[in-house]
């Protein structure tokens, strides 16, 4: 189950996502496939990720790609095809239903995050712009005790890339935070992994880099 940490930033975005992805088995509404592999999909204007069930996101990305042509106004449909297709195949699922997507696009000021989820009320998938310094978890178990005064303190300390005088600053700056994050997080969530990919983003750049995240940690 996917765990995603994302900032927007004044001029830049960074998202984190880890490697561990379940895919519901045929007709067994319990039983998941567990496998290791990129959660991050390119495009043209930046990135997809998404949370729900894999194969979901994968095919909305896919048919994204690969039939309309990567125009973002037909994402939100694209996800609903998917989701539809799924449920023919296994029946309704609560990891069907509210697989949602996260993307990035580059914009004049610096790169933007959308979401696409589902609304609770009827269901029908809307886009959302986030706005500056928003932080944004996106998981699976609700447990956050463990990572609580972590995410305090990046929400209080956004540092957009202009902030520093060397790229290689910024990109260590939330690597950092990032990786002790994951790592606690991973400890009482078996459904993630402590390993993650992590995208930076600007008006004109982008960086990514995996992160393999074994540093040991004796939590209390």
């Amino acid at each position: 189950m996917t765990f995603i940490v994302a900032v927007q930033l004044k001029d830049s975005i960074v998202v984190a996502v880890d490697n561990k992805y379940l895919t519901l088995k045929d007709k067994e509404q319990d039983h998941f496939e567990e496998q290791l592999s990129s959660k991050l999909y390119a495009w043209h204007s930046g990135i997809i990720t998404g949370t729900g069930e894999h194969y979901v996101i994968d095919k909305a990305v896919r048919l994204f790609i690969n039939n309309v042509g990567s125009d973002i106004k037909k994402l939100p449909t694209c996800l609903n095809i998917s989701r539809q297709i799924r449920e023919m195949e296994v029946e309704e699922h609560d990891q069907i239903q509210s697989s949602k997507l996260l993307y990035s696009q580059y914009s004049e000021n610096g790169a933007k995050l959308f979401a696409i989820e589902p609304t609770e009320e009827t269901g029908k998938y809307q886009t959302t712009e986030f706005k500056e310094n928003d932080l944004i978890i996106w998981l699976f178990n609700p447990n956050i005790q463990s990572i609580s005064e972590n995410l305090k303190t990046l929400y209080s300390n956004p540092r957009p890339k202009a902030s520093f005088n060397q790229v290689e600053d910024w990109l260590d700056y939330y690597i950092s935070a990032i990786a002790e994050i994951y790592s606690k997080q991973s400890y009482v969530d078996s459904w993630m992994s402590s390993s993650f990919d992590i995208f930076f983003q600007t008006k004109d750049q982008y960086f990514y880099k995996h992160i393999q995240n074994n540093q040991t940690l004796y939590l209390k």
